[in-house]
């Protein structure tokens, strides 16, 4: 069955983010690499938006205001380019121009059972606040934005 409501994509984006998170994401998943989870996660909180703005049953009063609230959050901006420019393979019109960089880091306690990789973000302006943050913390960021923007908008145009 296709999914058609906001909230199939928001689980989505959560079950990507506790494998993201996770101290081993290796014991979570086999076949996928961690690149993967995370062009995944990008993709999926990016296009949250056009389940938001096309899901019926969101109940948004202001729907205008909606979108400009969404592309009011540099992360998700950034997220934005990541996720488009990753999906199209090349990015036409970014709007911070944002990618993933080529530096990468790796955590390994074998004893502990971490083995994480380290993907970081970068932006034509190294002076951007994002310029070299760790991927984990700009989906969290744009996690977080997400819990504002429905907070605020789902069902707001429910008069009680």
């Amino acid at each position: 069955m296709m999914e058609k409501f906001h909230q199939e994509q928001l689980e989505r984006i959560d079950r990507l983010l506790r494998i993201i998170e996770s101290d081993n994401p290796y014991e979570m998943v086999s076949g996928l690499s961690f690149y993967d989870l995370v062009i995944f996660a990008c993709q999926s909180i990016w296009h949250l938006k056009d389940w938001v703005l096309n899901d019926p049953h969101f109940g948004a009063k202001d729907h205008a205001a909606l979108k400009v609230e969404i592309h009011s959050f540099r992360c998700l901006l950034v997220c934005s380019d990541i996720a488009n420019g990753t999906k199209h393979l090349s990015l036409n019109h970014p709007k911070i121009g944002s990618t993933l960089s080529e530096r990468k880091g790796i955590h390994v306690e074998t004893a502990k059972g971490i083995f994480k990789e380290f993907i970081y973000v970068a932006c034509p302006d190294s002076a951007d606040e994002f310029h070299g943050i760790e991927v984990r913390s700009l989906l969290r960021q744009c996690r977080d934005c997400w819990t504002h923007i429905l907070d605020k908008h789902y069902l707001s145009n429910v008069e009680f």
